[in-house]
């Protein structure tokens, strides 16, 4: 049995398939989930000779949403010159093909806080429909600590818990 098409998108697989990527990727497919949002244009050198959006293309619209909503959360966060971020896992479900030329809309938010460590998640959007999603794993290092774990400053540990509880931060372009 064929899985639907997404609209914009062209999807070819078994209906189980979507039905695991669906559980996998959970509520990360809905728009509604997220209120911090970035965008990012598909340029030439995104795309195979398929006009596919490439795989490195997507760990970049995610790269690029990511940085975005650290900075906007605690800015100079990725600078890396005292303590900040450090990516240690990107996790990225590939949902659908996308195409050039367009936009790609992507949605920020916190799923998860430490004492290190955040999970964000993701979903990008082309067209109106969910692409791809991700999950990354961000560590904050403290550069004069030799560069390994420290735990979060006080005001930013209550940012990201009050993002993960309720999402607030929104971005300048909706």
């Amino acid at each position: 049995m064929q899985a639907e098409k997404s609209p914009g998108l062209e999807w070819k697989g078994t209906a189980e398939m979507a039905e695991k990527i669906e559980t996998i990727t959970g509520y990360r497919t809905d728009p509604n989930a997220y209120v911090y949002w970035t965008r990012d244009t598909v340029r030439f050198s995104d795309v195979d000779r398929y006009r596919h959006i490439n795989n490195v293309a997507i760990a970049t619209y995610c790269e690029t949403g990511r940085v975005e909503f650290a900075e906007r959360l605690w800015p100079g966060s990725t600078a890396g010159e005292t303590a900040g971020w450090v990516i240690v896992k990107l996790t990225v479900a590939f949902l659908a093909q996308a195409h050039y030329p367009g936009e790609v809309r992507i949605g920020t938010r916190i799923e998860r806080v430490g004492r290190t460590s955040a999970t964000i998640g993701q979903g990008l959007f082309k067209d109106g429909a969910c692409f791809a999603t991700s999950e990354a794993v961000l560590v904050w290092v403290g550069l004069g600590q030799g560069g390994g774990p420290v735990p979060f400053p006080a005001e930013l540990d209550a940012r990201l818990r009050a993002e993960a509880a309720q999402p607030e931060l929104a971005a300048a372009i909706e």
